[in-house]
Formats: C-alpha cells, structure tokens, sequence
C-alpha cells in the first residue's frame, strides 16, 4: 500500500476524525521522490489538546517504510531532512476549516482535487465553489503579502497552543533559511500562475506544462530569462537542493512585479457589476410588503455618500426610493430601467406579514410546498426571474472595464443572485440583503460571475440552505 493511503486509514480511525485527505504533489503523481513532503489534511468533529496528540500518535507510532518527521503547522515551511519523509499534517476542526476556506480559497479548492481520502470529501464539509477575482487581493496569502514577506525575508506561519485542554492558532514570521528561499520562491511563482489558470478557466484544473509556460510568459510580458530562471529553479526543487542563493530573491521581485501588474490589466477585462438595495424607507422598518404599488421616500437623516468610488454609469428601477439612493454614490451617467424593479406584490402590497397570512393564507400554504403562486393581481418568483434575465441581455451594450452600480429592490436581488450562484430559485426568499449594502459581480461575453466578499457568499449559501 502506498504510504499517503496507508496514513489516512490509520487516522480515518480515531473516532473525531470526519475527513483525512492526501493533498497537494502527491495526490496528483504519488510519486514520493518526487515531493518535498507528504501533504495530509485532517479535519475534525471538534479539536481538543488530547485529540490533536491523538492524531499525532496515531502517525508517529504506526511502522512505516519511511521515518516520518511530522509538521503540524500551517503555512509554506519545509523541514530539512536528509534521512526523513516530512509529513506536513494539518489539523482542523469543521469551523476552522471552514474560517479556512473562506480565508485560503486557493489553497482549499486545489485540495477539493484529491481523490485519495477517507471519511468525506473535503468539498462536502464545505467547499470554496469557485475562485472569484477578488481572491488574488483578499485572501490570505496573495501575490502583495507574498512580496511583503519575502522583502522582509520571513515566512508567515500558524501553529497550535495550548491552554488547558483548549487549542489556539497563533501567527508567527521566521527567518528564511537557505532552503526554504529556493522553496517559498518556487512555491509562489507556481502557485500564483496554476492559481490564476484555474481562476481563467473557471475550473478546478490544473495546467500542463504547455499550458503553464504559455500563462508564464503572458505574465512576464515574453520575458524568456525569467522562465528560464524558474525552470531552473524548479530543478533543483526536484533534486531536493537544500541551499540556494539569495538571487532567488531577485526572480520572485521579478515575477511578482509583473503578477501583480498583468492582475490589473486583467480587471479591465471584465464589466464591474455592482447591485445594491436602496436606502431605507419607513415602510421598511415597518416590515410591510414594498413593491411596485407603494413609492414611498427613503430615510435621508444621517445619510452621508458610500463612498469615493466614481461609477461609470449608475441604473436605477423607476422607484422613487432607488432614484433617491443614487444621490449617495457618484456617477456622471445615469439611467431608469423598469427591468430592475421590485417584485408586483399586487393586493398584498402594503400589507404586514400577519395581515397578508390572515387575508391571502393560501400564498403561505403554496410556498411551503414550493409552488412558486403569483401574489394576487402580481408576480411570482419567475416572472421576477424572467425579467432579470432580460436585464442581464440588456447589459450587453456596456465595454468592459466599466464600473457600473444598480440600485435595485430586496426581491430582485434575492432572484438574481440565485442565478448566478445556482441557488434554487424557492429558496431565494430567504436570503437576506441589507440596505446599501454592495453585491459584486463580474461579467465577460455572456457568463456573470461572482466577486463577492468570501464570508457575504457563505452567509448567503447558509441561509439559502436553512
């Protein structure tokens, strides 16, 4: 058996353990000589003191073909080891696994790759669903802090404490020993580029070596020394070199530079969508059905501008509360599009909630068994639908590289997002959206992708799955 399966069936016992999965070169090859250590995720109902030594027991006492030397911390760090197999073992339990993803998406939907685990898959404990644009300047671990830490010569790194029985991650910064600045340069310049592959791609695939160097040298601008300089690199990181010069320094500020500049030509790719839900109205606090038939002013008490972004077009529905918002933004070019307005609530307009159960019960009995019943007199669910799909073809006219906000309702935006997330359309209801609060979105030809805020996007996923 080989040595990655063997490891998980031994932890794939200890009775916490939901998920052990081999991750990362090996997963891809299972080639050992190959590797620079042995890359092994464990994620846990919960962790305590005493089952994360557990986890490290059942490891370091089970006899193997290779001396295992154990790293249980998070982060890009090599052990040196002439004689040993470094096993980098990464313990979590399901919440930070979870706080994981949403902070390290790269890293966790490269992992949703593997094919070789025990318990359940990683992407069915939580999954990163897709990398979004905003991932390459939020997460942890992007192409800037990589350039921070490698001109001030460390390595951030997390690790465990201890606390009674209670566990606790901590940040760390180590020195660059001679090893590792051969292997965190080769671990960032590869990572960046197979990242940014998937991210073009939109999918979870990772690229040939034709592929690689193709998106290498668009990174670079044809810049043939610096490939060259990586090659070698990536060389000597097979042979397993255990010292390298500080001029591999000077290929990372190289690499990183470029990176960092072809990321913003990339944005101009793309039409910046930005929907927002109008600013308050009476009506809203008063937690009434706002549709079509009540035109009601927004609160502007204590209302200042959002922000300093300059749009360069704003939309509107021709619903005074949404014409009124936009005096919060800035943007030179604006328009009215009926496409975007809120739901027909018809009769049920205006009324509360208790009052629309006791006048029209029979919407309510509909909609628990997920028949999507127009309102009397008004729309359903897939009217809504219907218009935003027309919206979206109305987008069409807009260049790319333009930055647009569309101040719409709370219904509409609930539809809409379940578009483009896949969230099935009865559960739209459910999700909440916050006054002025903004819902980024991408689009090139005639895909909409998401940008959201990592957390906003799992917040929206578990309240449409309650």
């Amino acid at each position: 058996m080989k040595i990655g399966e063997s490891i998980i069936n031994e932890l794939i016992k200890e009775k916490e353990v939901v998920s052990a999965s081999v991750v990362g070169s090996y997963s891809e090859n299972k080639k050992i000589e190959k590797i620079g250590d042995l890359d092994i995720v464990v994620v846990c109902k919960k962790l305590t003191k005493k089952i994360f030594f557990n986890i490290l027991k059942r490891v370091k006492n089970k006899k193997y073909k290779y001396n295992l030397l154990i790293n249980s911390t998070f982060g890009p760090m090599k052990i040196n080891s002439n004689n040993s197999l470094p096993v980098h073992l990464m313990i979590y339990d399901i919440n930070s696994h979870v706080d994981h993803v949403i902070k390290s998406p790269f890293t966790c939907y490269d992992w949703e790759r593997s094919k070789i685990f025990r318990g359940k898959p990683l992407k069915k404990i939580f999954s990163a669903q897709r990398l979004q644009l905003n991932d390459f300047t939020d997460s942890r671990r992007t192409s800037r802090e990589y350039l921070r830490d490698i001109k001030r010569g460390k390595i951030s790194i997390r690790e465990y404490y201890f606390k009674k029985n209670k566990i606790f991650l901590k940040k760390k910064y180590i020195n660059i020993d001679p090893r590792n600045r051969g292997e965190f340069v080769y671990h960032i310049i590869n990572f960046l580029v197979l990242n940014l592959y998937k991210f073009i791609n939109q999918k979870n695939i990772k690229a040939n070596e034709e592929k690689f160097k193709s998106l290498f040298l668009k990174i670079t601008n044809n810049n043939q020394k610096i490939l060259k300089q990586f090659k070698t690199l990536k060389i000597n990181k097979e042979n397993k070199k255990l010292v390298y010069d500080k001029g591999v320094i000077n290929l990372a500020l190289k690499f990183l530079k470029n990176y960092n500049d072809y990321l913003e030509k990339i944005k101009k790719e793309y039409l910046e969508l930005n929907f927002v839900r109008h600013a308050q109205t009476e009506q809203n606090k008063k937690n009434k059905f706002l549709g079509i038939r009540s035109d009601p002013k927004i609160i502007t008490n204590n209302i200042k501008k959002k922000n300093n972004v300059k749009y360069d077009y704003i939309i509107t529905s021709n619903l005074l509360r949404s014409k009124m918002t936009k005096n919060l933004f800035y943007s030179s070019k604006y328009l009215v599009n009926n496409l975007i307005n809120e739901i027909d609530y018809g009769k049920v307009d205006g009324l509360t909630v208790k009052e629309a159960k006791n006048k029209y019960s029979y919407l309510f009995k509909k909609w628990k068994k997920k028949i999507d019943v127009k309102f009397p007199q008004g729309e359903n669910t897939n009217d809504v639908k219907k218009r935003a799909l027309k919206f979206i073809d109305f987008l069409k006219r807009y260049k790319n590289g333009s930055k647009i906000l569309i101040i719409s309702h709370s219904f509409f935006l609930k539809v809409f997002i379940s578009i483009i997330l896949k969230i099935k359309l009865y559960d739209a209801f459910k999700i909440k959206i916050d006054h002025l609060k903004i819902f980024q979105f991408l689009k090139k030809g005639r895909y909409i992708y998401p940008n959201l805020n990592r957390v906003d996007q799992q917040n929206i996923f578990n309240q449409s799955h309650d």
